[in-house]
């Protein structure tokens, strides 16, 4: 049997079926513009992440480098300022301009006028400086208490009292072992027979005093001061060095303090101590970190 197909129904059927395949469907253009913005999205997300990992690694360079130069810098402070303990221990270096109470603090091995590892003497390359300064109470058994302030080379003694990369603080006991018998005299023989590290500090804030009210007193003492300053702490010391002309006596007259109240940071109390004749005393601050610099003065009358 043979069928036929009308005209009518060929027309409109493959009419129907050109138009179909020729047409855009609209669902097929969003598609398309969806997949376009998933890819850009995409590009966008790679990007920034690739832009995260560079930045990382660049990161991560740079604190190497950092961290590698920072631990030079601290092998170099170190390694100085052992030299500069084991030399000072027993080469006391207490004679005129050298350490004792020394402000601002002076060279602490060979002759002066710095003590440094520069040039071939480097450690890693960095060139250090390290000063000093020591309180001396012979009939002490802690003799010596010598503060060591290390900073790169170049760095001023006063500056680096003030702001040093390491400062220790240690003391020295010049007396033979189970013997204490005050002496008067430099150590001679048994410089350094005890060594104690009092404080090891990486950038320590140093404290200061600025002013004391009052300014004088009685030489009966009893005398309440308050000093202000900074870098005050519970346990902080308070001496009073005599001085002549500007600078610390050669007497090495050195009194402490009593009743000492820590305020504040900035601000502390204490009794004045009693002197046999009238004088003129640096007041100076110790803490773990180190000595105030000898600045404001007090005066007996």
């Amino acid at each position: 049997m043979r069928l036929r197909l009308s005209s009518e129904y060929f027309s409109t059927n493959v009419g129907r079926t050109r138009s179909t395949k020729w047409s855009r469907d609209p669902r097929a253009r969003n598609d398309n513009g969806s997949v376009l913005v998933l890819a850009l999205l995409y590009l966008i997300a790679i990007s920034l992440v690739l832009a995260a990992l560079a930045s990382w690694v660049t990161n991560d360079l740079n604190n190497s480098s950092k961290f590698s130069s920072a631990r030079s810098l601290q092998f170099a402070a170190n390694s100085a300022t052992e030299l500069a303990i084991q030399n000072i221990r027993y080469n006391p270096l207490l004679l005129a301009g050298q350490t004792l109470n020394a402000s601002p603090p002076a060279y602490c091995w060979g002759s002066g006028p710095t003590s440094q590892l520069t040039g071939a003497d480097s450690v890693d390359g960095v060139s250090i400086e390290v000063w000093c300064s020591t309180v001396w109470t012979p009939s002490s058994a802690d003799t010596r208490v010598v503060t060591f302030s290390a900073c790169l080379s170049g760095v001023s003694a006063s500056t680096c009292v003030a702001k040093p990369t390491l400062a220790a603080v240690v003391a020295f006991d010049d007396y033979p072992p189970g013997v204490s018998t005050p002496n008067s005299g430099v150590c001679a023989v048994y410089c350094g027979t005890g060594l104690t590290v009092e404080s090891w500090l990486w950038a320590p804030q140093m404290p200061t005093v600025v002013s004391i009210n009052p300014p004088s007193g009685a030489v009966v003492g009893n005398t309440t001061i308050t000093l202000t300053g900074s870098g005050f702490v519970n346990g902080t010391t308070v001496n009073f060095v005599e001085e002549s002309g500007g600078t610390p006596s050669s007497a090495n007259v050195i009194l402490e303090a009593t009743g000492i109240v820590v305020n504040s940071p900035t601000t502390l109390s204490a009794v004045v101590p009693t002197v046999t004749s009238g004088a003129s005393y640096f007041v100076t601050v110790t803490t773990p970190a180190g000595t105030s610099a000898y600045a404001p003065i007090f005066t007996y009358s």
